[in-house]
C-alpha cells in the first residue's frame, strides 16, 4: 500500500462521513411539525399539520398486520393512523385488499358496536375493493376496524367540532 492509497482512503472515509452527517442533520426533527412539501411519508408531522376539514374520503390497503394508508396524502405509508373527523361531515372510507384474506371495514363506538350501521362488505380477493360511503361523523365514533384481525387491523377516530 503506498500512501497515496492511503490519502485516498481517508479521504473517501471524511467525505462519507461528511455525507452521512448531512444526510442526518434532518432526521431528528425540531418537534415543529412544520409538515415539509406536504406529503406525509409516514413520520408523523404530515397527520399533525393536515387540513383534516378538507378530507372527504379516506382511502386504506387491508393486510392482516394493518391498515394501510393511501390516501389522504399526508397518511400515506402510515399504519393504522389516528384519523381526524370533523362532526357533521360527511365521509366515504374506501380500502383494498392487500393480501387476498377476507376483510371487511366498520365503523364503532366505545362499547364495541359498529355505528349506524357503517360497515364494509367482506372481501377475500387481492386486489378488490370495498366501501363504506356516507359516513357521517358523530361523537360516539371511536375506531376503524376489521372485524377480523381486530387486533391487528384498528385505528382510532378523533372527532373535531368546527
Amino acid at each position: 500500500m503506498t500512501d497515496t492509497d492511503s490519502y485516498s482512503r481517508r479521504t473517501m472515509l471524511k467525505i462519507t462521513g461528511a455525507a452521512g452527517v448531512t444526510a442526518l442533520a434532518g432526521c431528528g426533527g425540531s418537534g415543529d411539525g412544520d409538515g415539509g412539501d406536504g406529503g406525509g411519508g409516514g413520520d408523523g408531522d404530515g397527520a399533525a399539520d393536515a387540513d383534516w376539514g378538507s378530507v372527504e374520503e379516506f382511502y386504506f390497503s387491508g393486510q392482516v398486520s394493518h391498515w394501510g394508508a393511501e390516501e389522504p396524502a399526508f397518511l400515506e405509508g402510515e399504519e393504522n393512523p389516528t384519523i381526524t373527523l370533523i362532526e357533521g361531515q360527511e365521509y366515504t372510507f374506501r380500502w383494498y385488499n392487500n393480501d387476498g384474506i377476507t376483510h371487511n371495514m366498520e365503523i364503532r363506538d366505545e362499547n364495541d358496536e359498529v355505528i349506524e350501521d357503517y360497515q364494509s362488505e367482506d372481501v377475500g380477493t387481492e386486489g378488490e375493493e370495498a366501501s363504506i360511503e356516507g359516513v357521517t361523523a358523530t361523537q360516539e365514533m371511536t375506531t376503524y376496524i376489521c372485524q377480523y384481525h381486530s387486533s391487528t387491523q384498528v385505528g382510532d377516530i378523533e372527532i373535531q367540532s368546527e
